[in-house]
C-alpha cells in the first residue's frame, strides 16, 4: 500500500516545485517504461503555473495472501488541477488500476489503467 500511495503522490502531483524530489522517489518505485511516461523530459513539461494535487485517496487491494509476486490495486482519488495562466481550477474524480510486481524484494509499479476520470462541478 505504501508503494501505491507514493506512486499516486509522485505521479499525479504535478508542479514545478519539488519535481526533482518526486522524480528521485519515482525511480525507485516505477519501472523504467512507465517512469518515462510520467517523466518524458528532464524538464518540467507543464509550465510554471500548472499544479495538480491528488487528495482523498482510497485504495482497494485484490485478495493478497502474502506470497504473490504481482498484485493489483484500485486507487480512487480526487485530483485538483490549477493552471493559473489559463484560469483553470478543476476537480476531477479519478479511478485507476495500479499493477505492481515484486522485483528484488521491493514492489514496483509496472502498469496503470485509467478506469474513470470525471470532472466535478
Amino acid at each position: 500500500m505504501n508503494t501505491v500511495n507514493q506512486f499516486i503522490d509522485v505521479s499525479y502531483h504535478r508542479e514545478k516545485e519539488g519535481v526533482e524530489d518526486r522524480k528521485k522517489i519515482a525511480k525507485f518505485i516505477i519501472d523504467k517504461e512507465l517512469y518515462e511516461q510520467f517523466y518524458p523530459s528532464e524538464k518540467f513539461v507543464y509550465g510554471d503555473s500548472y499544479i495538480s494535487t491528488p487528495n482523498d485517496l482510497q485504495l482497494y487491494v485484490q485478495q493478497y495472501d502474502g506470497g504473490q509476486e504481482e498484485v493489483e490495486f484500485i486507487a480512487e482519488f480526487m485530483n485538483h488541477l490549477v493552471i493559473k495562466d489559463e484560469n483553470v481550477d478543476d476537480q476531477t474524480h479519478d479511478i485507476i488500476k495500479v499493477s505492481l510486481r515484486k522485483e528484488e524484494n521491493k514492489w514496483m509499479v509496472y502498469s496503470i489503467e485509467e478506469l474513470k476520470t470525471e470532472i466535478m462541478k
